[in-house]
């Protein structure tokens, strides 16, 4: 076995070209590590803002960036029990997961299910755990529930959309095209908006009620939060977990961002208690390290092992053209996820 295996690197903040490809070093996995061979790793909306300069906790460039891998274990570091060489597996890797191969902490890893091939193990962690944590930990949704999601044609949306329906929730959404809004109601979604053509808010008030939901889900951020809270109820949750708001174009536009996110920043306290609302704001990378992280995981192994929620994988790209899937993404194309699939020698 060569000791030298390959990755994506963002060489310094810009546009796609500043991906390279480049060699790395074999690691042996320390205490508490697994070593992985990379079948697939997951593409994520935070893997266009790092690469543009935008987001706050990635590494000084170059650097691999990555959030989720599949594939097999090469290796066990010690004070490791569960896992042995060979194990068909998934894990949350903090950067460092477009690559053939990747060190990951294994508290921080998962056994794949029997009915999941690779594409679909790299492409549920992130997803899944944030729908999950945004509706059963934060919203603590309830059967009846009215729950708003938008992007819902995205990685994260139809996650959330099928735990929102096994949960008994009436489910809405947003995209950006009636082919997406089509799908999403093949999943059960009761209701959709096309955000290019309405007004969503005006057409929910329209056509579902004035303040009609209970929780909503939000990675627009921007102005987009003062409008979300136009149709919660009293009582309602509004869970934010991403800014896509500030991004327009391949590369950073300072401007636009730094406007996204002084929205953001005007948060009306005194109006959240006169109204009885509650913003909520997750990166579930954070949560990882606690305890209830163990729970939820093995709550989406049932759940997946029983065929109550399945990963839609809108379309694969090889590894070494990492700049097309995150153009593809970042244009808005996708339905479902897109994921990266390793070429072997």
């Amino acid at each position: 076995m060569t000791d030298i295996a390959w990755a994506m690197q963002i060489s310094r903040k810009g546009g796609g070209e500043v991906l390279k490809k480049v060699e790395i070093q074999r690691k042996t996995p320390g205490k508490g590590e697994i070593a992985i061979d990379v079948h697939a790793c997951g593409l994520n909306f935070a893997d266009i803002l790092m690469r543009m300069g935008l987001y706050p906790e990635a590494p000084p460039t170059p650097f691999v960036p990555g959030y989720e891998v599949a594939g097999t274990v090469a290796a066990v570091g010690p004070e490791v029990s569960g896992f042995s060489v060979g194990d068909r597996v998934m894990a949350a890797s903090y950067f460092g997961g477009y690559a053939s191969y990747a060190v990951v902490e294994a508290d921080k890893t998962l056994p794949m299910p029997e009915n999941l091939s690779f594409v679909e193990g790299a492409g549920l962690l992130v997803n899944f755990m944030t729908g999950w944590v945004a509706l059963h930990e934060m919203a603590r949704v309830r059967s009846g529930d009215k729950v708003l999601i938008h992007g819902i044609a995205g990685g994260v949306g139809l996650a959330a959309l099928q735990i929102a329906k096994n949960a008994g929730c009436t489910v809405y959404g947003t995209a950006g095209s009636a082919e997406k809004l089509a799908y999403a109601k093949s999943l059960g979604m009761t209701y959709g908006v096309n955000y290019r053509q309405t007004d969503f808010v005006s057409d929910f008030r329209l056509n579902v009620g004035r303040r009609p939901l209970d929780v909503i889900l939000d990675p627009i951020g921007g102005d987009n939060l003062a409008k979300d809270r136009k149709l919660l109820a009293p009582t309602g949750k509004l869970i934010v977990y991403g800014m896509a708001q500030a991004v327009t174009g391949e590369k950073a536009n300072p401007l636009t961002s730094l406007l996204a996110g002084l929205k953001m920043m005007n948060v009306n306290i005194m109006a959240l208690f006169s109204q009885n609302q509650g913003i909520f704001g997750l990166n579930v990378l954070r949560l990882w390290k606690y305890p209830m992280m163990h729970q939820v995981g093995e709550a989406l192994l049932q759940e997946l092992a029983a065929g109550r929620l399945h990963c839609v994988v809108d379309k694969t790209f090889p590894l070494a053209h990492a700049a097309e899937a995150q153009r593809y993404m970042q244009e808005r194309k996708n339905t479902g996820k897109v994921v990266l699939t390793v070429e072997k020698n």
